[in-house]
């Protein structure tokens, strides 16, 4: 009778023992499971997503004060010509063909206008007398072509603009030639050595139109 309870008690032992076993290889694979998931949305996971891109935007600022907006227009007496003059500067005839755009704040700083209607060889002619008073001016060597876009005239209208410059003792020589409609422009700067009032020289120069 004890022998038939004994091997009862090992049936039912050996039972729970294997249930028990089942029940931890079935919660085995859900286990690694989860852990493959979590490892597979890391790697997916969009790092940069919504992130701006490093980078520097220059500021333009759109804003730049006119220095023409209280020019006045004025023609000259010997040459077939109008400009706008800024008021701190005034125009005179020196002789026929030659005029001066003389400042009133330093009167050893002005600018030489001549004006020729435009014809066959014209340009090329006026050019290279331009260079031949650039050389008389300076120490002797030869001016230097500008190609700085903020020293060139580029105002509509104007076409083939050169400049070219030459530092003296006590002055910044600049020569400026260009073709505007029907006339040929030939411009001799005489500015301070620091150029100071070389922008308000190429403005107004901008502005000579035929009359």
């Amino acid at each position: 009778m004890k022998s038939r309870w004994s091997l009862l008690y090992a049936a039912i032992a050996t039972t729970l023992l294997l249930t028990a076993c089942g029940t931890s290889t079935d919660k085995e694979p859900e286990s690694t499971n989860g852990s493959a998931d979590v490892v597979e949305n890391v790697d997916k996971e969009p790092v940069t997503e919504g992130k701006e891109p490093d980078t520097e935007v220059d500021e333009v600022d759109e804003v730049q004060e006119d220095i023409m907006k209280n020019a006045d227009l004025k023609e000259s007496d010997e040459q077939s010509y109008a400009i706008s003059v800024l008021p701190d500067f005034s125009l005179s005839s020196e002789e026929p063909g030659k005029d001066s755009l003389i400042s009133a704040d330093n009167e050893a700083v002005f600018m030489r206008i001549e004006t020729v209607a435009k014809e066959d060889g014209t340009y090329d002619y006026l050019a290279e007398n331009m260079i031949a008073v650039l050389e008389a001016s300076g120490d002797g060597s030869a001016p230097i072509e500008v190609l700085d876009e903020k020293s060139i005239p580029t105002a509509e209208g104007i076409e083939n603009a050169k400049v070219l410059a030459i530092k003296a003792e006590t002055a910044s020589i600049t020569g400026i030639i260009f073709e505007r409609d029907n006339m040929v422009v030939k411009l001799t700067i005489y500015d301070s050595p620091k150029e100071e009032y070389f922008e308000q020289f190429l403005r107004m120069a901008e502005t000579i139109v035929p009359k």
